[in-house]
């Protein structure tokens, strides 16, 4: 059995370079037009990232008994291989369709050389069995290694929205305006309560507008973050004023028992500017 995995080990390996283009060619088929493939320079480096593939599994193949040390390496491989390809915006999807053309064509080439060289069925289909669980680690550690990476892109991407989502604008040495825009969920409203309370402080200012007339939804729990936003405000010693109120945002601070009478109220934007410096 070992002999003949390591014969089979070695022809894959020697013709890895045709099994990437059989797979290349028929991933251009299944996106005309579209693929990401297309650049030519690109092309050939998918070419010979999916020939690196394919001779680390006939490597592997070769030496099957050292199981552990296999299993290590294609690891390694999926998870280089799947931040690789998230740099260069390839969907998991697509990535992921291609385990069956390995599949397909490296078992084909396994039963063609086990012909070849008449090995029994048994052992052919042994080696088989070994290719397939060299392709499901390899599936596994690229789509751990791709979802890890992704994620944390998103976190990135979420922080840097939660930083520009609580622009506190200085108009004057006292003055500044908290404009408010788009939906408002929880962790936002936090991060804007305790963004805006630090810029307050930093900008030494009394006055702070804050126009949520493009706010895109007010409920409840928006009305009660704006609520906490002018009492902490107050426990510094800033006015805050709101601007852009509809009436379902009167609706809702209503409904949380709030006398809106009790909060300083300036209309418009402008109406509010033109009361403040007049």
């Amino acid at each position: 059995m070992e002999k003949s995995m390591v014969l089979f080990g070695k022809r894959v390996e020697e013709d890895k370079y045709m099994i990437a283009q059989l797979i290349q060619e028929e991933r251009r088929a299944a996106l005309p037009s579209q693929g990401i493939e297309e650049n030519q320079e690109f092309a050939e480096l998918v070419l010979n990232e999916r020939a690196r593939f394919i001779e680390l599994l006939g490597k592997s193949m070769q030496d099957s008994c050292n199981e552990e040390k296999i299993m290590a390496d294609v690891a390694a491989w999926g998870e280089a291989t799947g931040n690789f390809f998230l740099e260069q915006g390839i969907t998991l999807d697509l990535a992921l369709a291609e385990t069956a053309l390995y599949r397909k064509h490296i078992a084909t080439l396994i039963k063609s050389e086990g012909r070849r060289l008449n090995i029994s069925p048994e052992i052919t289909y042994d080696a088989a069995e070994v290719l397939h669980a060299l392709l499901d680690h390899a599936t596994y550690s690229y789509t751990h290694a791709y979802t890890v990476s992704y994620q944390k892109k998103l976190e990135i991407a979420r922080k840097e929205f939660l930083e520009l989502s609580a622009p506190v604008v200085p108009i004057s040495d006292s003055v500044a305006i908290l404009p408010i825009v788009g939906s408002i969920e929880v962790d936002r409203a936090r991060y804007i309560l305790e963004r805006t309370l630090l810029s307050a402080s930093e900008l030494k200012i009394n006055t702070l507008i804050i126009d949520l007339s493009g706010v895109v939804r007010v409920d409840t729990m928006v009305a009660e973050q704006v609520v906490k936003i002018i009492q902490s405000l107050g426990l510094i010693g800033v006015e805050a004023i709101l601007t852009g109120i509809r009436p379902e945002t009167a609706q809702s601070l209503t409904t949380l028992g709030v006398d809106v009478k009790t909060l300083t109220v300036g209309g418009s934007l402008k109406r509010a500017l033109e009361k403040i410096y007049k």
